[in-house]
């Protein structure tokens, strides 16, 4: 993971040098990113509508030879060859993006370690300059950041960016959830619907350690899948009409 930790870290120390603005620099870099990880997305989203498509067929191959279980792999291993699917190949994308991502948050976290390795005094100045509310980038983002003075409980609570880094995330996952084949199990099915909820509440309780950079990268990363996927789900919706 390191390997990777140093090849954004490096990337975004780049993208600093240039913008002078260590927001901006995280903003860019996210995008960046996201458009080298597209392909990857991209095939998945695709491997999600195209079982969308075979499903129906799966089910009643799986009902009709439900007393044969190899008759039933056979009808759906040519169900697979008949529309070009192949089972694995949602979960490819995701197991190439695993080190990747986990690269870029190392990064992120660290930054005196992979961005600015070089040149520590750097890092002080990148770090702690304000980016809209946020007065340093290397902390997380608080209350106290919008609110100069009040209660400890209240200036220690998550800030604006972890609250809409949590919201983004909701409507991230609600729409995935609204594009993903339903499973017959209907504890997966539960399990999904919990985790669209527990996630986005786990993003606003990681805003009070991680640093409002980490959070930054996430928040944006989150607004860049949206578009995307109302862009892929667009032709879909046209055709329905």
């Amino acid at each position: 993971m390191a390997i990777f930790a140093q090849i954004f870290g490096y990337l975004l120390g780049l993208i600093y040098t240039i913008v002078n603005d260590y927001g901006i620099a995280i903003i860019l870099f996210t995008l960046i990113t996201k458009l080298l990880l597209m392909p990857f997305t991209i095939k998945q989203m695709r491997s999600s509508k195209a079982m969308a498509v075979i499903q129906p067929k799966m089910k009643e191959i799986q009902e009709k030879y439900k007393d044969n279980k190899e008759k039933q792999n056979q009808m759906l291993v040519e169900l697979y060859k008949e529309h070009k699917y192949n089972p694995l190949s949602g979960c490819l994308p995701l197991l190439i993006q695993f080190p990747i991502i986990i690269g870029l948050f190392t990064a992120l976290r660290e930054p005196g370690t992979y961005v600015f390795i070089d040149n520590p005094d750097l890092l002080v100045s990148a770090t702690q300059d304000t980016f809209l509310w946020i007065k340093n980038l290397s902390l997380p983002d608080l209350m106290g950041n919008v609110v100069s003075s009040g209660p400890d409980w209240f200036v220690g609570l998550p800030g604006i960016m972890p609250i809409l880094s949590a919201a983004l995330t909701y409507v991230q996952m609600s729409s995935m959830n609204a594009t993903t084949p339903s499973s017959d199990n209907k504890a997966m099915n539960s399990q999904m619907k919990i985790m669209q909820t527990i996630f986005p509440v786990m993003i606003l309780f990681w805003g009070t350690s991680l640093s409002a950079g980490l959070i930054l990268y996430w928040t944006v990363g989150s607004i860049f899948q949206i578009v995307q996927q109302r862009i892929m789900n667009a032709p879909a919706k046209g055709d329905a009409k």
